[in-house]
């Protein structure tokens, strides 16, 4: 309803909702862009709000805080990662490959050095932020689901313990990653590769291991 007790037409009421997600998108997108630029410091409100030509009212409209603007801008981050994993490992009907691509894609996200300045400065933002609010683990959970399907078709015994595995021994190596300011070699992608099928039982002749 508008002002006048008027109930806004279906047209208008969708221009508002267009309107609203292109002001939190710039938000969002003026956060990462400060983010990448303080790091390793933690951004300022302020300086959000500058980067994207907004005001206070309209910063605090959306979010409760800067906190709140944080684990936003990693639950969109980790949408826009689990899109492109699901569209890697579609290229693929062999099960073992799919897993295969979840890995190297995951850690491909790190081979564009604006995407790695990018990851690096959101993910530590995000580490500060689950040390004072313990956010919900799930806000994971769109880039661990995508193994499910691949690991049960495998026909392992245990295909929920073997994606655990698999997302924490790649997350472990991605994060040792961004720690060190390096990206992973070629070479220790593919290592990762053949460990983590190699450890849910698919055999070293497999052609997703060579």
């Amino acid at each position: 309803m508008d002002g006048r007790g008027t109930t806004l037409g279906p047209a208008r009421a969708n221009a508002d909702r267009a309107d609203a997600n292109g002001e939190m998108e710039r938000i969002l997108s003026a956060a990462v862009r400060v983010m990448t630029t303080a790091a390793p410091d933690s951004p300022k409100v302020s300086d959000i709000v500058a980067e994207a030509g907004t005001c206070n009212k309209t910063f605090y409209r959306y979010f409760g805080g800067k906190d709140e603007l944080v684990l936003a801008v990693m639950e969109r981050g980790i949408a826009r990662v689990a899109a492109d994993l699901a569209a890697r490992m579609d290229g693929t009907t062999d099960p073992a490959g799919k897993v295969a691509s979840w890995v190297d894609g995951l850690l491909a996200q790190l081979s564009d050095p604006q995407l790695f300045s990018m990851c690096h400065a959101t993910v530590a933002q995000f580490s500060t932020v689950a040390q004072r609010h313990e956010p919900d683990a799930d806000v994971m959970r769109p880039l661990r689901v995508l193994l499910d399907a691949p690991l049960a078709a495998m026909g392992g015994r245990c295909p929920e313990r073997d994606g655990d595995a698999v997302f924490h021994c790649t997350m472990g190596v991605l994060r040792s990653y961004l720690g060190s300011g390096r990206r992973p070699p070629q070479g220790d992608v593919e290592h990762l590769v053949r460990f983590c099928l190699g450890g849910v039982g698919v055999g070293l002749g497999d052609p997703a291991l060579r």
